[in-house]
């Protein structure tokens, strides 16, 4: 172990070293890895699942992932009245059969997020040690923990359900999981943390922490947002362009339309730096990202504006 530790959000094609681990955990057989690849894959392009993860920076091997999703009420109550392992690659199997997932789309999304709030449901979240008397125990989570605060971030979420070994029930309950929900194996149980407005437990649980919700001002389209969002992980127009599958001349598109978009909502949002595409476009998009950084529920579905201008 280099001690160096990388850390950042799992993008569609980068899915297989988690499928592994599944295989290796035997939640599902080897011969699964591919169908369940693809299927995570999607769901991540797609927006549906949301993932992070820390790698060891020189051999890139994986020592903290998690995967979110969301799930209606009636699927939370259905998992936690009869709870059984490995919850999550049951709902992967069922879409790769059918086509069809429990996990909301980035539509219905927006519609929780604008209303009474949404069920987050953890897909799966894997360490390589769970012994918190290993230093390398705490260096991995601290390096996550921002990646796992930012895949909450901007979301109105009222409930967090989360399977685990019941051998980690201490720490489990530590970070805000209230309610247990045991398995017939007795080995593993569902968690589940609600929303609560106490203030002070803001401070001493990360998942009351990870609920803090904040509105977006300005509810940038679907298309815009995967730009945006291509940006902040470095990505050139160009590349941006390969990735979201359009070309470059609908990304600049995009961008002008972001950035008048922006001028807009928020009058004096650029300072002096102009809106019309000129010598200025450098700046403006680092006034913008810099802004995003920091308020991420602008990439986050609510009532998403539409735009001719914003689609390829």
């Amino acid at each position: 172990m280099s001690g160096n530790y990388v850390s950042g959000y799992l993008e569609a094609g980068n899915c297989s070293g988690i499928v592994e681990i599944w295989a290796d955990q035997g939640a599902i057989a080897t011969s699964e890895i591919p169908a369940m690849t693809n299927a995570l894959d999607r769901l991540i392009h797609d927006g549906v699942i949301e993932g992070g993860l820390v790698q060891d920076g020189n051999s890139k091997e994986i020592l903290v992932y998690g995967l979110n999703a969301f799930v209606p009420d009636e699927t939370r109550d259905a998992t936690l009245e009869n709870p059984e392992p490995f919850h999550s690659i049951r709902f992967l199997r069922d879409y790769i059969e059918t086509g069809q997932s429990v996990f909301l789309t980035v539509e219905s999304q927006a519609k929780g997020n604008a209303n009474d709030g949404l069920n987050a449901i953890s897909v799966d979240y894997w360490q390589n040690t769970f012994d918190m008397m290993d230093p390398e125990f705490s260096k991995a989570m601290n390096a996550f923990l921002p990646i796992f605060l930012d895949m909450f971030k901007g979301f109105n979420i009222k409930t967090v359900t989360f399977e685990s070994d019941t051998a980690h029930d201490k720490i489990t309950r530590e970070i805000g999981y209230t309610e247990r929900f045991d398995h017939q194996t007795g080995t593993r149980a569902h968690y589940l943390a609600n929303r609560v407005t106490d203030g002070a437990a803001f401070h001493n649980q990360m998942i009351q922490m990870a609920m803090i919700y904040r509105q977006p001002r300005m509810r940038f389209s679907l298309f815009e947002q995967r730009v945006m969002r291509c940006a902040l992980s470095g990505r050139t127009d160009q590349e941006i362009a390969a990735f979201l599958g359009c070309s470059r001349d609908a990304v600049k598109q995009c961008w002008r339309g972001i950035y008048a978009h922006a001028a807009e909502t928020v009058p004096g949002f650029f300072n002096h730096a102009d809106t019309d595409g000129g010598q200025r476009g450098p700046e403006k998009r680092r006034i913008l990202l810099a802004h995003i950084r920091e308020n991420i529920q602008e990439l986050r579905p609510y009532s998403l504006r539409r735009d001719k201008r914003s689609a390829p």
